[in-house]
């Protein structure tokens, strides 16, 4: 009887911890997502992502344009120098222009005014003149050159009786050391673009977490809320309150980039890419439980808002850090320090979803490098809920973080 009474006990606490977690959550969620400044906001990021993407595709203007080469009279020049471009991947238009005494004055005259890039004008003998504006392209120049040998040869075995069709065409063989990764490129930019959203849910959500808790302990709200609802249930009711308000807002901007990628044409949603969502979320809730129990623990260590900017000042340091971690990172995977980082939590949170977008790790460092994550988060949240129990009901004085370390033990 008595085992019984003890395990009904069991389970009516943990139900009423849930309770409470669930409805300091739900109040939160209110509160929080439907004050003007996050509307407002959210809508701003809204539009700033989109005319982003709009003048980034103008700009980059979506691809490369094809080369517009006037060629003065030989058709058959005209026809090599589309081969050879297409062979190298110089895409070119040719466009024939009139030939004759006049021909290298016309084609400056093109040139200059922007109708064609470059032009080919054949002079006395087997001298032809290249006329361009500023100069031609490394790649341009080549295949222009390379076209007009091509051509002299031709029509100089010709001249001696030899068919050049009719010359064995050698046959070339590329081998790749490191074979191509389908839609490497777009499980890059979503490992990226999840990193920057993590980010600004840490510094969105984590500031609102902080703030929320000075501004109950300023109005001493804290102590009506304590009488009812243990500290641990408070704090995790406002972390996973507000957690869901910015991961709310964080979807809605994902979302809106990836609708305007698409309808722009910078993204394409294939197979190989749509997994790597699943491990950029992962990642994201990991890094985003970290944060959020550092911020509702500084929170807590101030009675009065003026502080409260010193005091997350590490915090906000070290989220910059792991920004700027992946934004760099990307460009020196290989490098010594980088690899050594990723291991490192937090900052495993945004390299490790950018090395396996990349291919260059293997399912062990992805399996051990997320345990020491959750390890880290386990560490942070046993801090954390430590430092907010002894300090939520503590006025005057700002704590400093060289007494934290001493409250922790």
């Amino acid at each position: 009887m008595t085992s019984h009474n003890s395990t009904g006990n069991t389970t009516s606490t943990g139900a009423s911890a849930l309770q409470s977690i669930r409805l300091v959550a739900q109040r939160e969620i209110a509160t929080r997502a439907k004050t003007r400044s996050f509307i407002i906001s959210t809508v701003v990021l809204m539009l700033v992502i989109v005319v982003g993407l709009i003048v980034w595709k103008a700009i980059s203007g979506g691809g490369t344009d094809p080369e517009r080469v006037g060629v003065a009279g030989d058709s058959s020049l005209s026809t090599t120098i589309g081969q050879v471009g297409e062979a190298s991947g110089t895409p070119i238009t040719v466009v024939s222009i009139a030939s004759g005494p006049d021909a290298l004055s016309q084609a400056r005259s093109s040139v200059e005014s922007g109708d064609l890039d470059a032009a080919v004008v054949r002079g006395s003998g087997e001298s032809y003149a290249i006329v361009s504006k500023t100069g031609l392209s490394d790649s341009l120049s080549g295949v222009l050159r390379g076209s007009i040998q091509q051509h002299e040869l031709a029509q100089g075995l010709a001249a001696r009786g030899v068919d050049a069709a009719s010359l064995p065409t050698p046959t070339v063989t590329t081998v790749q050391t490191t074979p191509d990764k389908p839609d490497k490129a777009q499980r890059i930019v979503i490992a990226l673009v999840g990193a920057i959203l993590l980010i600004t849910a840490i510094m969105l959500g984590g500031n609102m977490i902080a703030v929320g808790v000075v501004e109950e302990k300023t109005s001493r709200i804290v102590e009506l809320l304590l009488a009812t609802v243990k500290p641990l249930h408070l704090m995790w009711g406002k972390i996973l309150g507000i957690g869901a308000v910015a991961l709310g807002q964080v979807v809605v901007l994902g979302l809106t980039a990836l609708i305007a990628g698409i309808a722009t044409g910078m993204l394409t949603i294939a197979g190989t890419a749509i997994w790597m969502f699943f491990a950029v979320l992962v990642w994201f809730l990991l890094g985003y439980l970290f944060f959020a129990t550092l911020y509702a623990a500084a929170g807590a260590l101030v009675s009065r808002q003026e502080e409260l900017g010193s005091t997350i000042m590490p915090l906000t340091v070290l989220s910059m850090a792991v920004m700027y971690a992946g934004i760099f990172g990307v460009q020196s995977l290989q490098s010594t320090f980088i690899e050594v980082l990723t291991w490192i939590p937090p900052f495993s949170a945004v390299l490790m979803p950018i090395r396996i977008a990349t291919g260059d790790t293997n399912a062990m460092q992805i399996v051990i490098s997320l345990i020491l994550m959750i390890l880290a988060c386990a560490a942070a949240t046993w801090f954390a809920a430590r430092i907010y129990q002894r300090s939520i009901l503590r006025t005057g004085s700002r704590v400093k973080w060289s007494e934290v370390l001493s409250m922790a033990r």
